[in-house]
């Protein structure tokens, strides 16, 4: 969502990503998940919140249309493995199943960098051996 949207991140994220060669890849599932929310907020009562979600949208559709943007599939299976023998490890000091879920879809999609600003997610990446991105928050 920082690459569509401006966020206070939005600058350091492009700025990280324009160190790669090849096109960022997105997940199905976290296309549909940020399609899903730009969609709700074009709807939204505050003009302001309405033109940055239609801005978004169509930011990632032209994404995926110059290959800004590579749609990957995921072996789901082996992410929510990994997931879950990590929330196991943790018991109830768990965070939401989507923090656990983002580094677990890179380990099984082969990443080697892990783009994140939350250290929830930063530190399951880094035990997976991913390198992290920005290296420091």
């Amino acid at each position: 969502m920082t690459l569509l949207v401006v966020t206070s991140g939005s600058r350091a994220a492009w700025q990280i990503a324009g160190g790669f060669s090849e096109p960022l890849r997105l997940t199905h599932l976290q296309r549909f998940q940020i399609e899903n929310r730009l969609q709700r907020e074009t709807s939204a009562e505050s003009s302001a919140i309405r033109g940055v979600a239609t801005g978004g949208l169509q930011r990632l559709h032209h994404y995926l249309d110059e290959l800004i943007f590579q749609p990957v599939h995921v072996d789901y299976d082996i992410a929510v493995h990994l997931a879950g023998s990590w929330q196991r490890d943790l018991g109830g000091q768990t965070p939401p199943g989507l923090l656990l879920l983002w580094p677990a879809v890179a380990v099984a999609d082969g990443a080697t960098h892990f783009l994140s600003f939350d250290a929830r997610t930063r530190k399951f990446a880094r035990a997976a051996g991913l390198k992290l991105l920005p290296a420091t928050l």
